[in-house]
């Protein structure tokens, strides 16, 4: 035999066994998606602990019916993982033994999520057993009786709760547009304010409550009214949930020609060794909300650190 036909006849059976394994490859793959064209303006959550929704308004997020701003991180969070759901394979169907007991695709135990554009049910999923991989879960889909073993960390993304899917940001100001911050100190019965008018040469910067001689660090000083610009919490309070406290420190923050009232108040510690915590309130928000102490060390801050 020539081995030019040789080679022919090689290079055939090399291709031949390569679509053979491409094929049984594909045929074990029983992967499926389920994408979302269009974006939901609204999310129901029904888990086991609370029913709540997460919904635009205007161009706003918020949450639940008394309407808490919502992180814009985790409403992105929840719609990537609704809209773009990665079936690795079909393991059952509910309505067979007793497979709702099995995947925990009970009542009582399952993450019911729906998404919403207007009245139109775009997307629903119901999210049981985390299975031996936790990024992977069992759940039904668009009201499906098919069992799917899903995959993506989706179970985590929409185990949620209305905490969770709060923002956590108190104040988010531009800081050029901050031209005074005046700090009362109830511990040192001080009362003192930094403020600067004007851009460029024509900066101008005055202060209120300092002894006689006092130099301001412009430098520190622009440093510290800027940081007034943001202000996150922790975690926020229930509404009805009574608080005592001291008021440590109040700051009145112009911005843009607006007045900002932040006030912290130190907590009643149980015994000497606990640390100190605190809670804040501002005119910007009906809601009190947790603050770590470094934040309140920083309205804390005396005219000495701000001195040349």
């Amino acid at each position: 035999m020539k081995t030019r036909k040789l080679v022919l006849i090689i290079a055939d059976v090399v291709l031949l066994a390569v679509c053979t394994i491409q094929l049984a490859l594909s045929a074990r793959d029983t992967t499926k998606y389920f994408t979302l064209k269009d974006k939901p303006d609204s999310l129901e959550f029904v888990t086991p602990m609370e029913n709540f929704s997460v919904y635009k308004d205007g161009e706003e997020w918020f949450v639940s019916d008394k309407k808490y701003p919502a992180s814009q991180s985790m409403v992105d969070s929840y719609i990537d993982a609704i809209s773009n759901v990665r079936a690795l394979d079909k393991v059952g169907n509910i309505s067979s033994g007793n497979n709702a007991e099995k995947y925990e695709l009970a009542d009582g135990k399952t993450i019911t999520v729906t998404a919403k554009l207007g009245d139109k049910v775009l997307r629903t999923i119901t999210i049981g057993k985390t299975a031996v991989s936790s990024s992977q879960c069992y759940a039904t889909i668009d009201g499906g009786k098919d069992i799917y073993l899903v995959s993506g960390g989706i179970n985590d993304t929409l185990d949620t709760s209305i905490a969770a899917a709060r923002t956590t940001i108190v104040l988010n100001l531009d800081s050029p547009d901050i031209t005074n911050v005046a700090i009362t100190d109830y511990a040192s019965g001080k009362n003192w304010a930094v403020s600067r008018m004007g851009t460029g040469e024509d900066l101008a910067w005055n202060v209120s409550g300092a002894e006689e001689g006092y130099e301001l660090d412009t430098g520190a000083a622009a440093n510290w009214l800027n940081s007034f610009a943001s202000l996150s919490t922790r975690d926020w309070y229930d509404d009805s949930e009574v608080l005592e406290g001291t008021k440590t420190v109040t700051a009145k923050i112009t911005c843009a020609y607006k007045d900002i009232t932040v006030e912290f108040f130190a907590i009643p510690k149980n015994n000497e060794n606990d640390l100190q915590q605190y809670y804040g309130t501002c005119s910007e928000t009906p809601y009190r909300f947790k603050v770590n102490e470094s934040s309140v060390k920083q309205y804390l801050k005396s005219l000495d650190e701000l001195s040349k």
